[in-house]
């Protein structure tokens, strides 16, 4: 979203953006940690950063990837590169090497924003790549190439043209790559705008109120709904990523937040947090970007009394395509957003309400580019998205598994899902995943991967005997394997494929 449209091209007097977002320059705009930041101090330092950052060498149309966590420096990062009309790169600061190396040389990335802690995988990434000249490091870096990031404290605010257009590409995401290779989109200044505002219209953010995010920002879910929607809303943000549950409760009651965008995979710690550490402003919790067991979700709203909403998006598309907001159907993904074509289809027909199926979007949601990569998923004009789901009689969205998960039992289809919803139900039983293992060309066998409660493993027949009672014999696991954590990738979905 190009938010500096907004102030009028006014490099240090922002009248115009503030009278818009009925907000004053003195006002807090960001919380991290105990300090806050107004937007004077956040926009004056985005403008100084745009201009150290243009006499580095990157300019308009300049491809940057962003390896941040959350900090300020990702927020004056995102400001300066849209002042400057560049394009960001947003990236894990969890992704390895050749996981990075593969991004920078797909994307033809010129230029790389990170993290100290992030200097090895940057460097041993870019070793071998012609394209990548720029490099600015946050915190005591030694990179000999690497710009101090710190250095454009002492710049002037930057003053140059600024003419965007509404196909200009904002943003360009890849996906985790945890069902095959990292899959790219690039979004135009009018596709933000246009998903955060859809984004807006299907929630309730308040101006004057926080949106706190344990959500990395570089992931697309919080790009939309935490740092433009913020901004589009006249919230303020609040970011921290502190693996401390009772730090993060602390944090939370510091700043009064009314929104939490949290990772499916803290819930767990959450549940752990005393009743009344969660502060009274907080009424609404929001998750994506992975599997949020619905046992995990109930023990969280019955403890803490807060509703949990889900979004759902994807790189190829949107990026949000659904959200739900209504406290009726917790479980839901919700219903699509303003300007989402979506079907749940069996081959090239759509099924009846509450049939799973698969989920289908209007191919012309992808962009020309990804419409020529991914045209093998493309049939009769709907993107055949690889995800299971159903709708209900009101329209609303349910996620069951990727189509990739399927197991293939004696003629049977089973749903990971389905299996590991009934095994956490077991007492001692902390979490599972299921997953079949080829036996030949058409047969698999259900193998359960199960981390103990409290480390005291259940006997197999036991398990089989309970399950007997949940599920119909096909659907029942062939092998327990027990261990104490899953393999995941570096934006926390558990890897499937290393478990079979």
């Amino acid at each position: 979203m190009y938010i500096w449209l907004r102030s009028d091209n006014i490099v240090s007097n922002y009248s115009t953006f503030f009278k818009q977002v009925q907000k004053t320059p003195d006002e807090i705009f960001l919380y991290h940690g105990v300090k806050t930041y107004t937007y004077r101090e956040v926009f004056d330092a985005s403008l100084r950063l745009a201009n150290y950052l243009y006499h580095l060498g990157i300019k308009k149309d300049t491809r940057v990837v962003v390896m941040l966590p959350n900090i300020p420096e990702m927020i004056y990062t995102w400001l300066a590169l849209s002042r400057l009309e560049a394009m960001m790169i947003p990236v894990n600061i969890h992704y390895k090497s050749l996981a990075l190396r593969y991004i920078i040389d797909d994307s033809s990335a010129s230029a790389v924003i990170y993290e100290a802690e992030c200097e090895n995988d940057v460097i041993s990434a870019t070793n071998i790549l012609n394209s990548c000249e720029i490099f600015v490091g946050v915190g005591p870096c030694t990179y000999e190439k690497s710009a101090g990031f710190d250095r454009f404290r002492e710049k002037p605010l930057f003053g140059g043209p600024y003419r965007p257009d509404d196909d200009d590409t904002a943003v360009m995401f890849y996906s985790g790559a945890a069902t095959g290779p990292a899959k790219y989109a690039k979004y135009s200044n009018a596709l933000i705008n246009r998903n955060t505002n859809d984004f807006l219209h299907a929630t309730m953010y308040r101006a004057r109120e926080v949106i706190y995010s344990q959500y990395p920002l570089t992931h697309f879910l919080a790009y939309v709904a935490v740092m433009n929607a913020a901004l589009n809303a006249g919230c303020a943000i609040a970011i921290g990523d502190s693996p401390d549950p009772e730090k993060f409760g602390a944090m939370l009651q510091a700043t009064q937040a009314s929104y939490l965008l949290i990772e499916p995979g803290f819930f767990p710690e959450m549940n752990h947090l005393d009743k009344g550490v969660l502060p009274d402003s907080l009424r609404i919790v929001l998750t994506g970007g992975g599997r949020l067991k619905s046992n995990i979700q109930q023990e969280f709203t019955m403890k803490h009394g807060i509703p949990v909403f889900k979004a759902y998006g994807m790189v190829e598309a949107g990026p949000l395509l659904s959200v739900n907001t209504n406290t009726d159907k917790p479980y839901s993904i919700g219903i699509p957003l303003g300007n989402v074509s979506l079907s749940v289809m069996k081959g090239n027909e759509a099924v009846a309400d509450n049939i799973i199926g698969e989920i289908c979007l209007m191919a012309n949601m992808l962009t020309a580019d990804l419409q020529e990569l991914l045209k093998k998923d493309i049939q009769k004009g709907w993107y055949h998205t690889g995800d299971l789901g159903y709708l209900d009689l009101d329209g609303y969205l349910y996620f069951i598994d990727r189509k990739a998960y399927i197991i293939h039992v004696r003629g049977f289809e089973v749903y990971p899902e389905q299996v590991e919803a009934a095994l956490i139900k077991h007492p001692q039983v902390q979490d599972v995943v299921v997953v079949g293992v080829a036996l030949d060309e058409n047969l698999e066998s259900i193998h359960a991967h199960i981390i103990p409660k409290g480390g005291k493993r259940p006997e197999e027949n036991a398990l089989t005997e309970f399950l007997q009672n949940e599920l119909p014999r096909y659907q029942i696991p062939d092998k327990y394997i027990f261990t104490n954590h899953f393999p995941k990738s570096a934006t926390g979905k558990v890897v499937r494929q290393a478990l079979k």
